[in-house]
């Protein structure tokens, strides 16, 4: 593992100390010493095949536990929490964009990006406390996203286009203002001008909310878009 910068030390979130991780007894698949990122830092995370990516994506998101170690999000260890409170505490707190999308096709474009507040009051919260209505903030982020047509918005996502899947499926993660968003390759089916536009927009939205964005992908030709790389490599 090697990192292009040095870390940020204040207001970190998500910490990471000691993190080994193994599907099987003696056969780390990750190993990171070290790792604090910043509140609204912005952190590429790059590596080959088999190097760990998708597995940190999961211990951050507290899908699977550390073989030894801690992961810290916001201040609170991951390993502390049960299983429920996991849930409840990414539900809360980070918004995902899946490399498949992972969008719901029985539910229309603005019912996928509303999803995240029907499963957390806070992230509900946070949207009245500066938005009309729910409504109006998944329709701000489709806007922002470049979705601006009232009729796309009634139809099923599987009538859509992979990039305008895309877009949907990074507003409904940024809905709510989640402190924390990971990307696992959300770009690896678009061509180049398409990416390129994709991630700027998605790093505008962020830095507008002040969220923390993990960006994982193996095409390093996307680093000089974020603040920081992490390289992940093969154990």
């Amino acid at each position: 593992m090697s990192s292009s910068k040095i870390q940020p030390a204040i207001e970190p979130a998500i910490e990471i100390d000691g993190l080994g991780f193994a599907w099987r007894p003696g056969e780390d698949v990750l190993d990171i010493a070290e790792l604090v990122v910043a509140r609204g830092e912005r952190l590429f995370v790059q590596g080959r095949s088999g190097s760990g990516k998708s597995t940190l994506l999961n211990l951050i998101g507290g899908i699977v536990l550390p073989t030894r170690g801690q992961v810290r999000l916001l201040g609170t260890p991951l390993q502390a929490l049960g299983g429920a409170a996991r849930d409840r505490f990414r539900a809360d707190h980070l918004g995902v964009i899946f490399q498949l999308f992972n969008l719901l096709p029985y539910l229309s474009v603005l019912e996928n990006v509303l999803l995240p507040c029907h499963f957390s009051a806070q992230r509900r919260q946070r949207v009245l406390a500066r938005a009309p209505s729910l409504d109006a903030e998944a329709i701000r982020l489709l806007e922002r996203l470049e979705l601006p047509d009232p009729e796309l918005w009634r139809r099923s996502v599987s009538q859509l286009s992979v990039g305008q899947q895309q877009r949907v499926a990074a507003a409904r993660a940024l809905m709510g203002g989640p402190e924390i968003i990971i990307a696992d390759e959300p770009t690896s089916a678009l061509d180049a001008q398409s990416r390129d536009a994709f991630i700027e927009l998605l790093l505008q939205e962020c830095a507008l909310q002040g969220t923390t964005l993990l960006f994982v992908s193996h095409d390093a030709a996307l680093a000089s878009h974020f603040d920081r790389t992490l390289v992940l490599e093969v154990l």
